[in-house]
């Protein structure tokens, strides 16, 4: 079966297994081999931070160990240092003093459908997280990125939120646009849209190299546009290997492709 076809009024989005880590290990380090080296703060040179603020570092460090299936854990440089790095182990804690270390735990993947669009519908319940999506009067609100961009981080927050249910939009007409992350159900709102979400667990496949010249066979799936220069407006506001990256998780998620 191929992964190809017709864009339908629902979709599925995978999250990348969720990781906690803690208790922090005051005077502990972490063995084993060092995969990445990221510093989180630096007083002498902090061009070395990337323009990011220490939370921002040591979020990144959490990040890049979540996506390392080696990556055991985390152990931070002494305070006493003039920068303060964040090392990327894949052993176990041990005796260092002046150190600091957090181990990571993760969960299986969680897989979500999406949609389809409820207009006239908001949801209920507690609201998890709040993100501006695009505004007239405040563009710093959206972090530089695309409203297109903003919505597909909605949805990836609440894949990623076992407590989610989905996602309610403000109205057009507002100045600003939201998207919240909620963990009730749908009930009749105006002028308001929004998305349920229905989420299991999966697994994660591998694609083979590349091949040229090479089509498959069977029955069309689902067609997404990865490219297209005369209706860029088909590309739904992502890059052509953003788009990619959907097909293949659309893919992973269809046992048929």
């Amino acid at each position: 079966m191929i992964l190809f076809a017709l864009a339908l009024a629902t979709f599925a989005i995978a999250a990348e297994a969720g990781c906690d880590y803690g208790p922090s290990l005051s005077g502990k380090g972490v063995g084993g081999t060092k995969l990445k080296q990221i510093t989180t703060s630096s007083l002498s040179n902090p061009q070395w931070m990337g323009g990011r603020s220490f939370a921002q570092n040591v979020k990144l460090c959490k990040e890049s160990c979540n996506s390392n299936p080696k990556c055991n854990g985390l152990q931070f440089s002494p305070t006493s240092w003039d920068h303060q790095e964040c090392f990327l182990m894949t052993g176990t804690p041990y005796n260092r003093a002046g150190w600091r270390s957090e181990m990571k735990s993760c969960n299986a993947n969680r897989a979500c459908n999406i949609g389809p669009k409820l207009s006239g519908k908001g949801i209920g319940g507690k609201k998890l997280r709040q993100i501006t999506t695009s505004s007239l009067s405040h563009p710093e609100w959206m972090k530089g990125r695309t409203f297109y961009q903003n919505v597909a981080i909605c949805k990836e927050e609440c894949t990623a939120n076992p407590s989610c249910t989905g996602i309610q939009y403000s109205p057009k007409y507002w100045e600003h646009q939201e998207c919240f992350l909620m963990d009730g159900a749908p009930y009749s709102r105006a002028g308001w849209t929004s998305e349920v979400f229905s989420c299991g667990l999966t697994s994660k496949c591998s694609y083979d190299n590349y091949q040229s010249g090479k089509g498959f066979s069977g029955k069309v799936l689902r067609q997404i546009t990865t490219k297209s220069i005369s209706h860029p407006e088909w590309m739904g506001g992502r890059s052509f290997n953003e788009n990619v990256d959907i097909c293949k998780k659309d893919c992973m998620l269809n046992p048929d492709c």
